[in-house]
């Protein structure tokens, strides 16, 4: 049974209802518009958001190298992620100001849009597939293993795929996911306040959201040390969730409230910007103490105090090598504080919908159950790595989510 539902159920579910679900909830949440079907226009915005991304990694000077994979892979990623944010923030303002009628026209064709990627992204994650069967890392293992076509189709096979060389998953998750989320939801609260007026609860999750997705990008070169680029192939599950399911279901939130007219204090809205700017802030210091310690290792400075750490050991190509796992700041109150605070700072941004009771808080929901089943996929693959060396760092850092609960 375990069997059927990594080969087959789960595979399936993910693949063909999870677009049906995604899709209905956007039919049934959309009131400003009667177009449901992919069109030209978001044929036509999807396509400049893809060259947008493409061409900022290809035209980009500055340059990241990031860790060898375990196929032996040294990638090396465009560093100008921070730069390519303030820009795109900066052109989606001014391109609302001379054509004020872009955001009106982007979000009566929002479904189209994303019925458009989804296309699209079935189409490359296929190309993917096919290019990448007759020869990968580990195919020995998949074949071993018995992995079903439908499993390595939604897992991926290739680490580092690059098309043109460029990075795909540089690609599809930050240079279309994570800065698509930024420019619809920008063109959401101008669409919104072009119509009807300011409206300070569209506005906080907005500029929330805005911080949040600046933090990624300010902290991008981070993010490529981390399991989802490090460990995650290039398949459905992260090039398709990437190009259709963030977008559909990360702007969800703001989504619902330009479709409404919500109405909340100032007094709320600025309580619940105040809690959504700290969380955002404490989930960012967990990523910085990691970044330090990667960087400075014994010599680490958190806290104020010199790191505790963990002296492990782990084999890579046939070699033993030494590593350390750190022990202090954040990291020694739960294995994934860094979660803690994603699933925290994603609750403000959903509050300010709080009047229409749990709808909003649909991407809260997911995130709850996205991360808690990322720390399951993480931790087995740790356990995997650091065998031994692994339980002990679970004696010393017993609690997963929440110090003293989880």
């Amino acid at each position: 049974m375990k069997n059927a539902t990594k080969n087959l159920y789960g595979p399936l579910s993910l693949i063909f209802v999870v677009p049906i679900l995604l899709f209905s909830v956007l039919i049934k949440t959309n009131l400003i518009s009667k177009n449901f079907f992919p069109n030209l226009t978001g044929a036509i915005i999807f396509a400049i958001f893809m060259i947008y991304g493409f061409l900022s990694i290809k035209l980009s000077k500055k340059r990241f190298t990031g860790p060898t994979n375990v196929d032996g892979v040294t990638p090396e990623y465009a560093a100008n992620g921070f730069e390519f944010w303030t820009i795109s923030v900066f052109l989606t303002t001014l391109l609302a100001a001379v054509f004020p009628s872009a955001p009106k026209i982007f979000s009566e064709n929002f479904i189209p849009f994303i019925m458009v990627a989804n296309i699209f992204g079935l189409l490359f994650v296929s190309y993917l597939y096919i290019r990448g069967k007759g020869t990968y890392h580990d195919k020995e293992n998949d074949e071993r293993e018995g992995h079903s076509t439908l499993f390595k189709f939604l897992r991926g096979l290739e680490f580092h795929p690059k098309l043109f060389g460029v990075d795909i998953k540089q690609w599809t998750n930050c240079r279309y996911g994570m800065i698509s989320w930024q420019i619809i939801i920008l063109l959401f609260m101008y669409y919104y306040f072009q119509k009807n007026g300011f409206n300070n609860a569209i506005f906080v999750t907005v500029l929330l959201q805005s911080i949040y997705i600046g933090k990624f990008f300010f902290w991008e070169t981070g993010y490529f040390n981390t399991l989802d680029i490090t460990l995650d192939r290039a398949g459905y599950y992260i090039c398709w969730g990437c190009l259709v399911f963030l977008p559909a279901l990360y702007t969800y939130t703001t989504y619902f409230l330009i479709n409404r007219s919500p109405n909340i204090s100032w007094k709320t809205s600025l309580i619940i910007f105040l809690l959504g700017v700290y969380f955002t802030y404490k989930n960012y210091e967990v990523d910085r103490q990691k970044e330090i310690f990667k960087r400075d290792k014994e010599n680490s400075i958190i806290d104020g105090k010199k790191a505790e750490y963990l002296d492990v050991k782990y084999e890579r190509d046939g070699k033993i090598v030494d590593s350390k796992l750190l022990l202090s700041g954040h990291w020694g109150f739960s294995r994934h504080t860094n979660y803690t605070y994603e699933i925290l700072t994603s609750g403000m941004r959903s509050a300010v919908g709080y009047q229409y009771g749990p709808v909003p808080f649909v991407y809260l929901l997911y995130i709850i159950i996205l991360l808690v089943h990322r720390i399951y996929r993480d931790e087995a693959k740790c356990s995997k790595k650091y065998g031994k060396y692994w339980k002990e760092y679970c004696k010393l850092v017993p609690y997963r989510l929440v110090k003293g609960v989880y």
